[in-house]
């Protein structure tokens, strides 16, 4: 994705969505009973939830999930990485673990602060700058993972 693809997104649960599945490991899962509507909830999780939930999920196609969606009630626990710096701080952790340097300045546009994030690795550069910090981090992440 590029950066005129990427700002026009808003903060909140669509974005939040694309964070967790492009960097911080989450996948589609489903419970392996699906009696009725209620029993077949959806929503993302990592692979060590799988693990410890003790095979009572599995893991869906993201194509397969949508078409889901539309049909059964769903549920979808996605942590709030573009609006709550506490969140965000573990987006900057998994982009250091994978080799990322990270740093965070500010800047004075019309008089107001915008935060500017860039995340560097050899060869490769994203920088993104908004009003908030959690939402110039997590879409500077986006920019260095889908850029």
């Amino acid at each position: 994705m590029s950066n005129h693809e990427i700002a026009p997104l808003r903060p909140g649960r669509d974005l939040d969505l694309k964070v967790a599945l492009e960097i911080m490991d989450y996948i589609w899962v489903t419970h392996w009973l699906r009696f009725s509507a209620e029993m077949a909830v959806k929503w993302i999780g990592t692979q060590q939830e799988i693990d410890e939930a003790g095979g009572v999920f599995t893991t869906v196609k993201p194509a397969d999930f949508q078409e889901l969606k539309h049909r059964e009630n769903f549920d979808e626990a996605v942590p709030k990485y573009t609006t709550d710096i506490t969140q965000s701080m573990k987006v900057i952790a998994k982009m250091t673990d994978i080799g990322f340097e990270y740093t965070l300045t500010e800047e004075i546009l019309n008089d107001q602060i915008r935060y500017c994030a860039e995340f560097t690795k050899t060869g490769s550069q994203a920088r993104f700058c908004a009003e908030t910090k959690a939402e110039a981090i997590t879409k500077a992440a986006l920019l260095a993972i889908l850029g």
